[in-house]
C-alpha cells in the first residue's frame, strides 16, 4: 500500500509571526510591551525554522504518521504540521520562565485556524500509550535539557515510540562546558555548581529547570529501550551557519556568538567538524525502534 508524503507550508504561520499588528495583539492579550513581543517572537520563528529544517532533513514524512511534538511552547511548529494536514499532538508543561506562550497560541488560532492546534498540558515524563497512544515520529527542539527527570522523561518518549518509529531532537550538549540559555561558560564536569559562582541566575525558574544532558545521558537511554541511535555529524558547522543568517540566534548567543561568527569566517567551522558528534554542543540526535 502507498504513502502519500507529508507537504509542509510554513508560509501563512512564519509570516504572520513577522506582522506587526500580530505583535500588538498579542501584546494586549499578555500585557506586555509590544517592543518586549517582538523580540520573543523572532525567537520563536528562529526556533520554529530551525525545527522545520531538521524535520525537514529526516526524509519524507507520511501524512499518516502520528506526530508528537515535545515542548511544543506556542504551538507553531505543530500548528503548522496540523495545517499542513499532518496528524500532530502537542504537549506543552509551560514551566515558569516561558511567557507568552499562551497569547501568541491564541492569537494565531484566532488569525489563522487552520493552525489551531490544543496544547496538551503534560510533561514527557507523563506519557503512555494508554493515555496517549503510540507515535510514528517524534520531535523536539531545546526541550529535552528541560526535562525532569531526565531518564524518567526520555524513557517515557521511548515507551510511546511505535515500532519503526522515529525520534528527532537538538538539544545542548553539557559534555561541553557553556549555557546556551545564558551564554555562560560553566564549570566542566559539574556545571551545577555553577550557580555558587554566579549568584544571580540561582533562583532563576529557567536555571533550575536544566537537567545539564550530556550525548553519554542519550546513549545510555537507547541501549536501555532497545533504539537505534546516530548522533549527526556537521552540526557544529550547521550552527555556525545560522549565525550568519539568523539574528535572533546570534542575540541570544551574546558575546559568544559573536566570537563564533567571527571564527566562521576565518574558516574555523570547517576544521571543527573533525570533532566527535558527541563532543560538540548541540547535538541532534536521531533514534529508532526497530519494526
Amino acid at each position: 500500500m502507498s504513502s502519500t508524503a507529508l507537504v509542509i507550508a510554513p508560509g501563512p504561520v512564519l509570516e504572520l509571526l513577522s506582522t506587526p499588528s500580530f505583535a500588538e495583539a498579542v501584546g494586549r492579550r499578555a500585557g506586555a510591551s509590544t517592543a518586549t513581543v517582538v523580540s520573543r517572537l523572532a525567537d520563536i520563528r528562529s526556533e520554529a525554522e530551525l525545527a522545520l529544517r531538521l524535520l525537514e532533513s529526516l526524509g519524507p514524512i507520511r501524512v499518516e504518521d502520528r506526530i508528537l511534538e515535545v515542548g511544543a511552547g506556542a504551538g507553531v511548529v505543530a500548528g503548522i504540521l496540523h495545517a499542513s494536514g499532518a496528524r500532530v499532538v502537542a504537549i506543552e508543561p509551560l514551566i515558569e520562565g516561558f511567557d507568552l506562550f499562551d497569547s501568541v497560541a491564541a492569537e494565531l488560532a484566532a488569525r489563522y485556524p487552520p493552525a489551531a492546534v490544543p496544547l496538551v498540558r503534560k510533561a514527557a515524563r507523563d506519557l503512555t500509550v494508554a493515555a496517549d497512544g503510540a507515535f510514528d515520529l517524534i520531535f523536539s527542539v531545546n526541550v529535552l535539557e528541560h526535562c525532569h527527570p531526565l531518564d524518567e522523561s526520555l524513557d517515557a518518549l521511548a515507551g510511546v515510540l511505535a515500532p519503526g518509529g522515529r525520534m528527532l531532537h537538538t538539544c545542548p550538549n553539557y559534555r561541553i562546558p557553556y549555557e546556551p540559555h545564558y551564554a555562560i561558560p560553566l564549570i566542566p564536569g559539574l556545571p551545577a555548581l555553577t550557580r555558587f559562582l554566579l549568584p544571580r541566575i540561582r533562583d532563576e525558574a529557567l536555571w533550575k529547570s536544566l537537567n545539564f544532558i550530556t550525548a553519554g545521558d542519550v546513549a545510555r537511554f537507547a541501549h536501555r529501550n532497545g533504539l537505534e541511535l546516530r548522533f549527526r555529524p556537521g552540526v557544529l558547522t550547521e550552527t555556525l551557519d545560522r549565525l550568519t543568517v539568523d539574528p535572533a540566534f546570534v542575540r541570544r548567543q551574546g558575546w559568544t556568538g559573536r566570537a563564533a561568527l567571527a571564527m566562521h569566517r576565518l574558516g574555523a567551522g570547517r576544521v571543527l567538524d573533525a570533532v566527535p558528534p558527541t563532543w560538540v554542543t548541540p547535538m541532534v540526535l536521531e533514534a529508532r525502534r526497530p519494526s
